[in-house]
């Protein structure tokens, strides 16, 4: 029977496995496969319904791009680390911790953006306005542009991608309201060390909420990994129970 930590040890391999699959298949799908409109609607309803059972699963565990802004950033932490940058990366970290408040509410602000991207590539499809369909070079430029600043973004704010310009998160994030999975936390268990809001790459204050529903949660189980005491925080699959009214009528008198 495996450990606690065995099991973890398990999830994270899982994890850079499914990930690191994905992310070569997409390429090579890109390289060798014209997309076609009947498959590009099925991969999207079976995308919906995943997220519908089992939450932002994609974001977490398959969406190449985020696998891309993942490597970005840990390039970015390597950077970090050569002796020529690390002092600039030191002052780089204290201006961050010193300016949390304002950082925080500018990051809270530019969530909304990856809505305006979402709005922007409809209006492309259906009114063709900058659109890279038609080859529009004002279009291409514009997605170029916005991965170039992402990207550089990417290597300091990780998962960028996912919190400001993502689209298919966007449309993902609303459609996991609906699910019936989530990351749970037993408050009598926790002994409120906060490494779980510490490690979640994308800031949600895990260790305040009892269940974890924001739209934001990716379902990526780092959170659940790093808790240092079992059975505290637990990806659960719990059907919702309707409670039944009595609607007989009592007697009077």
């Amino acid at each position: 029977m495996l450990t606690k930590n065995e099991m973890k040890i398990n999830t994270k391999t899982w994890r850079n496995i499914a990930k690191g699959s994905v992310l070569l298949l997409t390429i090579f799908a890109l390289y060798s496969i014209t997309p076609h409109k009947p498959y590009m609607l099925i991969g999207l309803a079976t995308t919906l319904l995943i997220t519908v059972l089992f939450r932002t699963v994609f974001c977490g565990w398959i969406c190449p791009l985020g696998t891309v802004f993942d490597l970005i950033h840990e390039l970015g932490q390597w950077f970090g680390k050569i002796p020529v940058i690390k002092p600039i990366n030191r002052k780089y970290k204290r201006w961050v911790k010193s300016n949390k408040v304002v950082l925080g509410k500018i990051d809270h602000y530019a969530r909304y953006l990856r809505y305006v991207f979402l709005l922007w590539i409809l209006q492309a499809a259906f009114l063709g306005i900058a659109s890279i369909k038609n080859g529009d070079e004002k279009g291409i430029l514009s997605v170029l542009y916005l991965l170039i600043a992402v990207g550089v973004l990417g290597l300091f704010v990780e998962r960028a991608w996912c919190k400001y310009s993502c689209p298919v998160g966007a449309v993902l994030g609303v459609f996991s309201k609906l699910s019936p999975t989530s990351v749970t936390r037993n408050e009598i268990a926790c002994i409120e060390c906060n490494i779980c809001s510490r490690i979640c790459p994308m800031n949600i204050d895990v260790a305040n909420l009892t269940r974890v529903r924001e739209i934001d949660c990716q379902t990526c189980v780092k959170c659940v990994d790093a808790c240092p005491v079992d059975d505290t925080l637990e990806l659960k699959f719990k059907i919702p129970q309707f409670k039944q009214i009595d609607t007989s009528m009592k007697e009077l008198g």
